[in-house]
């Protein structure tokens, strides 16, 4: 639990009238609550683009179309990262998918957000997938993560999390059984010191559930239409440089890319 502190404040009364009824909007018991979700909101990280990977095969793809408590998977994806101040997302896709998608979920305009999709014109891998839409990204710190992961990952503390540690990379990892199809990491501190594409051992691990907050100076490291990959060609050399930083979480975090996570992910959501 985090620590709290009394203070006393005193706010122009016109000013209190308009946090009443921000209280009643948002059904928030006191004043208290009130303003510190204000500043909460004023104060968070200004990270506010998304990138979406859903490359790779046909079916890997159309994980998005998925359907969890009658929503597809891609909107509850897009009301998570909104909520966290996410506005422009960009899913970098296959041309079969594209079109699927655009058709789907349009512009992003019913959702509040700035929907950009890019069909890769042959399969890049998941660095190259990044390359391939550097021009959509700007110069801040933007968020990826895979088309087939649900999570409910507080993004406020994720963000902070990596503007405050000062790393290239920073990959939100989980503690889990030992499941060799996932990345498996090594730790020295909030540092990643060692990263495996796939894990070798048994028990509990410390996975990689594909979500991560890049710099964009890391593009500058990836040859353009070259099939490249964060976790084999990447990943490793941030880890023996001190660049890659790691974020715990015990949140929810499903990958729903089988029909058994799907199912598993259905029961947890409802």
């Amino acid at each position: 639990m985090r620590k709290r502190s009394r203070i006393t404040i005193t706010l122009d009364n016109q000013l209190l009238k308009k946090i009443d009824h921000l209280m009643v909007k948002h059904r928030i018991n006191n004043r208290s609550q009130m303003i510190e979700k204000l500043l909460n909101q004023s104060l968070r990280p200004e990270i506010s683009t998304a990138v979406v990977l859903a490359g790779g095969s046909e079916n890997k793809g159309k994980m998005l179309l998925k359907k969890i408590s009658d929503q597809y998977l891609f909107a509850i994806m897009m009301q998570h990262l909104k909520e966290f101040g996410i506005d422009k997302i960009i899913i970098s896709t296959t041309p079969e998918i594209k079109p699927i998608l655009e058709e789907r979920f349009g512009t992003g305009e019913e959702f509040g957000l700035q929907l950009t999709y890019v069909g890769e014109r042959q399969p890049l891998g998941t660095a190259g997938a990044l390359r391939n839409v550097d021009y959509l990204i700007g110069t801040k710190p933007f968020l990826v993560i895979h088309g087939d992961v649900l999570t409910d990952l507080n993004l406020h503390d994720f963000f902070e999390f990596h503007l405050r540690e000062g790393v290239e990379v920073t990959i939100g990892v989980k503690p889990r059984m030992g499941e060799k199809k996932y990345g498996q990491v090594f730790l020295q501190g909030n540092k990643i010191v060692k990263f495996l594409e796939v894990s070798t051992n048994e028990g509990i691990s410390i996975i990689n559930t594909g979500l991560y907050v890049i710099n964009p100076s890391l593009l500058k490291r990836i040859p353009p239409n070259t099939k490249v990959f964060l976790e084999t060609d990447i990943f490793p050399k941030l880890a023996a440089e001190g660049k890659l930083g790691a974020f715990i979480f015990q949140g929810v975090w499903f990958d729903i890319s089988n029909r058994q996570s799907l199912m598993e992910a259905i029961m947890r959501w409802r």
